[in-house]
């Protein structure tokens, strides 16, 4: 049974036409908007990496699912028991891009959003995992190696500064043991005009981390200057030091490493999805390249 078969089964579904519509997203999973009788959803079928993250899916959903009001995520409406596929509530709006950063009102909401995310208390111990920027480097790297992919040239030398990076901030125990999102970048923001909120996506790599990496994941992909970047800190602490502006460094060289072993990862992976003429290992090399030339960002 292919899967809009087993989407018709779906009790919403049965004995009604159901129409589908790829939608662009990540790189990592595939989303479809469904349209069933006038009314919209959204189909978010789970990606291969999971698996190899050795990352239980219960945790995502659970997350979604209790972070519905709280955080303001889309509402599920209903998981496959196998623990293939969500269906969740269709939400109209647009997934956040650099020029949108240009609303100071919006990134106020952005750091309202993530302050919201780090003060959460009320999760499951099973969503409650533990997810550090290293583990996920870590994780991607070793399932990379079980699907045979070629370790490129330099490698080891940016682990041996992941290293150097995961000692300092372990003397941190009051912001690298909170829950964290992991993955937040614009495009897992949804803006909604009609509602006029914001919606935070994709939760499959939250867990207990450090901040500073969910903190680092914006201004790193948009390209901060320093200002920027110590205003983005200003914004979410209500005071600025240089050891925050220094972590935040740290946090974006993470976010390289992760984009490294990500790309190496799904090099490795047959996916048939959106976004599959993407050259991971490409993405993998040039990510190695500006780090060792100084860079923490592309």
């Amino acid at each position: 049974m292919n899967l809009e078969e087993q989407v018709r089964m779906i009790p919403s579904f049965l004995n009604k036409t159901v129409k589908f519509e790829q939608l662009n997203g990540g790189l990592s999973n595939e989303t479809y908007k469904l349209t069933c009788e006038g009314k919209c959803y959204v189909l978010r079928v789970f990606g291969q990496q999971t698996d190899y993250l050795n990352f239980s899916r219960n945790s995502e959903i659970e997350v979604m699912q209790s972070f519905h009001k709280v955080i303001h995520s889309p509402s599920v409406l209903y998981v496959d028991p196998n623990k293939t596929y969500v269906l969740l509530e269709y939400i109209e709006g647009k997934s956040l891009t650099g020029e949108d950063l240009r609303d100071a009102a919006l990134i106020k909401r952005i750091i309202e959003r993530l302050k919201n995310i780090h003060d959460s208390v009320d999760i499951s111990a099973e969503a409650s995992r533990p997810c550090t920027p290293y583990q996920l480097v870590e994780s991607y790297l070793r399932g990379a190696e079980k699907l045979q992919v070629k370790q490129p040239e330099g490698l080891t030398q940016v682990l041996i500064q992941m290293e150097q990076i995961n000692y300092r901030r372990s003397l941190d125990k009051k912001y690298n043991q909170r829950f964290c999102h992991n993955d937040y970048y614009l495009c897992n923001l949804l803006w909604s005009p009609p509602r006029k909120e914001l919606y935070v996506l994709d939760w499959e790599l939250c867990g207990v981390g450090d901040i500073f990496f969910d903190l680092a994941a914006i201004p790193f992909t948009n390209r901060f200057t320093v200002q920027q970047e110590k205003n983005w800190l200003q914004l979410y602490f209500g005071y600025y030091e240089e050891e925050q502006y220094a972590i935040l460094q740290d946090m974006k060289y993470m976010n390289m490493l992760r984009e490294c072993s990500w790309g190496l990862l799904h090099s490795g992976l047959a996916m048939k999805q959106v976004n599959n003429s993407f050259d991971y290992y490409k993405h993998a090399k040039h990510v190695i390249e500006r780090l060792l030339q100084g860079f923490n960002q592309f």
